[in-house]
């Protein structure tokens, strides 16, 4: 009975968890119609903001939110926060204007936030031996990664009469919340308060060893402005799609899911072959490679089948750049200070995410005025920066590569996989 009672409180945990790539996945698809209907600045990258602004908000009320809920409970934040989500998500159909809407999404983040911290803080609770844990983490995992596939697709439908409908899809915590008030529960756990776990993991100390280290700053850098890079190209598609071919708001979602599908594939049937093969960073140097193919693509195919095509392409390289990105820091951190480099890694991806376009809106801004006012200088600029990101890894780790080289082979010699 236990056991089933705990995998229904898991299932309530997976959905609420999956809510946290919700903000982005369900504006996105229906982006270029609202660009149109506000009439925003494209000189701004105001569409763009519209669609990252929730990250800077998730990423300041994580951790204020998740000593709260060791407070008060986290079965109370994450009630709280679930039933704010559908208020804010759904705000934003009403709004009439650009800063109006911002606002919205700010808030929406903050909830998204309360979300995130609480849903893994009952996790922790709920199995609290290693081994469970990480089967439930990677469990999570799985499912974001089929929200990011599912959600386009439904706020595509949803949106294809009006824009305005898509946001109605926030709603759907609103069931998820009263699933969590009723099945679970908080347990106290006075030996390993969270608050306490959470200072010791971000020790000053620790974080400036880090700091002083080449590689994980270059390594750091890369990944932001590979996060920052992928949410520039499919904050951009939406836009360019609307305007080159007049795709349906359907279809535009269908191929954003193709994105997160090609992402999926690679991620759970071939990153840990290439990876015991080759090693990160020339798996980095893949990735990246093959996401400049596709970037280099996309203005040039007009038929939204062939698209899909691409953005499975693109989706692939991102599915292998980021998880490798991650390995590569762990693999030049001591044990000690890993748990520490993988969360700022986490951090520098929401970052990049965020400031997507301002960074993108400099670099527009910084070429010809006729260049700049082209919708698909996006995906050429984002290609040029892609690849020569890949060549600078691959010609800077030499070392590091021929390391990862050397241990495959003593892998072979012991017959091992």
């Amino acid at each position: 009975m236990t056991q089933t009672h705990n995998r229904l409180k898991l299932w309530v945990l997976l959905a609420a968890g999956s809510l946290a790539v919700m903000p982005g996945a369900v504006i996105i698809p229906v982006l270029g119609e609202i660009e149109q209907q506000f009439q925003l600045d494209k000189a701004l990258a105001q569409a763009g903001w519209l669609a990252s602004a929730h990250y800077s908000t998730v990423a300041l009320f994580s951790p204020i939110l998740g000593l709260v809920a060791n407070r008060m409970g986290w079965v109370r934040v994450l009630v709280g926060s679930l039933l704010l989500f559908a208020v804010f998500g759904i705000a934003g159909a009403w709004t009439t204007s650009y800063e109006a809407m911002l606002v919205t999404r700010l808030l929406l983040g903050a909830a998204t936030g309360g979300i995130a911290a609480a849903s893994l803080g009952i996790l922790a609770q709920l199995y609290p031996q290693e081994e469970e844990r990480s089967q439930a983490i990677a469990l999570a995992s799985s499912t974001i990664s089929l929200a990011n596939i599912a959600y386009p697709l439904l706020a595509g439908l949803v949106g294809a009469t009006n824009w305005r409908w898509a946001f109605y899809l926030y709603g759907m915590s609103l069931p998820i919340a009263l699933a969590a008030a009723l099945t679970l529960t908080d347990r106290s756990n006075p030996e390993r308060p969270a608050s306490d776990s959470l200072l010791k993991g971000v020790a000053a100390n620790k974080i400036g060893t880090l700091a002083r280290d080449s590689r994980v700053l270059r390594f750091l850098v890369t990944l932001l402005l590979t996060s920052a890079t992928a949410y520039a190209t499919v904050t951009t598609m939406p836009i360019y799609l609307k305007e080159a071919i007049n795709a349906s708001t359907p279809t535009i979602g269908a191929i954003l899911a193709s994105q997160a599908i090609g992402s999926a594939a690679i991620a759970a049937f071939g990153l840990k072959y290439f990876t015991r093969r080759l090693g990160t960073v020339l798996c980095i140097g893949i990735g990246f490679g093959s996401m400049a193919v596709a970037l280099v693509a996309i203005p040039n195919v007009l038929q939204a089948s062939l698209l899909m095509l691409v953005a499975i392409l693109f989706g692939i390289g991102l599915g292998i750049v980021m998880p490798s990105h991650y390995g590569a820091l762990a693999n030049v951190t001591p044990p000690a200070l890993q748990s520490i480099v993988l969360a700022l890694g986490t951090g520098v991806t929401f970052l990049g995410q965020f400031l997507s376009p301002g960074l993108y809106t400099f670099l527009l801004q910084s070429l010809p005025e006729a260049a700049s006012a082209q919708t698909t200088t996006v995906f050429y600029v984002a290609a040029v920066l892609v690849l020569s990101m890949g060549f600078l890894l691959v010609a800077t780790f030499r070392s590091l590569i021929q390391t990862e080289l050397s241990s495959r082979l003593r892998r072979q010699a012991r017959n091992e996989p």
